[in-house]
């Protein structure tokens, strides 16, 4: 009696243990990477590079201020004081400043990009650990059902019913399901230190769901939402009006200037000689214009910016075109997998409990043999497993159509 209360008194301790971990829900699990993960904080930190940037559209470059003192009028000490700024034209201003405009809007489309792939990797690592988390409920049944047979044959054997085949069979059969339940523990805990990662959190992620059959995203969404391709496409955009800059950089720069100097000395005015010291200044305005003299640098980089558009325009339809065989793929493989899936829970799973109850009642009113008996567990073991599976696709399927369409 002692023994057993002790065995009792340490089984409800270890159940009372907490599993350490965070239990997080998959709206939880995914609110968390978004929040957390460094790709998003760095392509948060790209926005705002690009906002600050956009700032400096505007730039007319620094003012240059020369102070002149000397003999540069008479043997007098005079000063001369010039102020002179060089900007870029007007149009070439413009196009800085849309490029600035497009610069952010191409950063924000990045971020909305790296989020969808980011929910897209958390999902299906999340979808996974609720697949082996099934498997690990599933195996549990499978020792149950198998610690009985053991046990029966070892009875049938001592009471001379059976053979010593039968019995080590059923042995060798439940030390097969308990070294999966041991890989599936072991595929458990990758899972969770993978969502770990993804969430940047100091402790592993337990789930917080159950394996069940998701919702299908609406059939009237179009794979031209994607996020990425969105991106690609303004990045197209962001190439061109580049290259309307470099176009305007030919342009002349406008000069503008102002002087103000002292003339010591005698000056004629209005034929009477007068004096001014350097107490007296003299002042004027300059305007003018800076010419290139060399062409060729600058319509290399108008060239170079057009064969970037280009590119980053070949690039956008490339993806568009892979996108689209993806998305019509990712279809056809929902479509089999719901499939699969409403046969398993149309019938194979009910078919598969009658096929347990049914063989575990014959097996110990004697009415079939073991082999009989196994042979009707792994069947109806099998369909259990192979719905899980089916599941785990349909539901990987819908979360690659989420991603696809950029529903996250």
């Amino acid at each position: 009696m002692k023994s057993n209360n002790l065995l009792i008194t340490f089984i409800i301790l270890l159940i009372a243990i907490p599993v350490l971990g965070q239990r997080m829900t998959r709206e939880q699990v995914v609110q968390s990477a978004l929040q957390n993960n460094q790709s998003i904080k760095a392509a948060e930190y790209q926005v705002e590079y690009f906002k600050q940037l956009k700032k400096t559209g505007t730039d007319i470059g620094k003012l240059s201020a020369v102070l002149m003192h000397g003999q540069y009028n008479s043997i007098y000490q005079d000063n001369n004081l010039t102020l002179t700024q060089s900007m870029p034209f007007p149009t070439t201003l413009g196009a800085q400043v849309k490029l600035g405009k497009e610069q952010v809007i191409g950063s924000e489309k990045n971020l909305v990009s790296t989020q969808n792939n980011l929910v897209f990797e958390v999902k299906t690592a999340y979808e996974q650990l609720l697949f082996q988390e099934a498997q690990k409920k599933l195996l549990a049944t499978q020792d149950t059902l198998y610690t009985d047979f053991a046990k029966a044959s070892s009875i049938r054997l001592k009471t001379g019913e059976s053979n010593l085949l039968e019995k080590t069979t059923a042995e060798t059969q439940l030390l097969e399901v308990r070294n999966q339940a041991r890989q599936n523990e072991a595929d458990i805990q990758i899972s969770q230190t993978r969502i770990q990662a993804l969430v940047k959190s100091d402790q592993p992620i337990l789930a917080g769901d159950v394996l069940t059959r998701q919702s299908a995203p609406d059939e009237t969404a179009s794979f031209q939402q994607n996020p990425q391709l969105d991106f690609l496409r303004q990045q197209v955009v962001v190439s061109g009006q580049f290259k309307k800059v470099e176009r305007n950089r030919v342009m002349p720069d406008i000069i503008l200037g102002y002087f103000n100097q002292s003339l010591t000395g005698v000056q004629n005015i209005n034929g009477q000689d007068q004096y001014f010291g350097r107490d007296k200044h003299f002042t004027g305005f300059q305007v003018g214009l800076g010419i290139p003299l060399w062409f060729s640098p600058h319509i290399a980089r108008s060239k170079a910016a057009a064969f970037q558009e280009e590119a980053s325009r070949k690039s956008a339809e490339y993806f568009e075109t892979t996108l689209k065989g993806a998305f019509e793929q990712a279809v056809q493989e929902f479509e089999k997998n719901e499939a699969s899936l409403n046969y398993y829970e149309g019938s194979a799973l009910q078919n598969a409990e009658l096929i347990l109850s049914q063989a575990r009642k014959a097996y110990r009113s004697g009415e079939i043999g073991y082999i009989e008996y196994l042979q009707s567990l792994r069947s109806a073991l099998t369909i259990k497993s192979n719905y899980l599976l089916s599941l785990n696709l349909y539901n990987q399927s819908i979360i690659k159509l989420e991603f696809l369409l950029g529903k996250f």
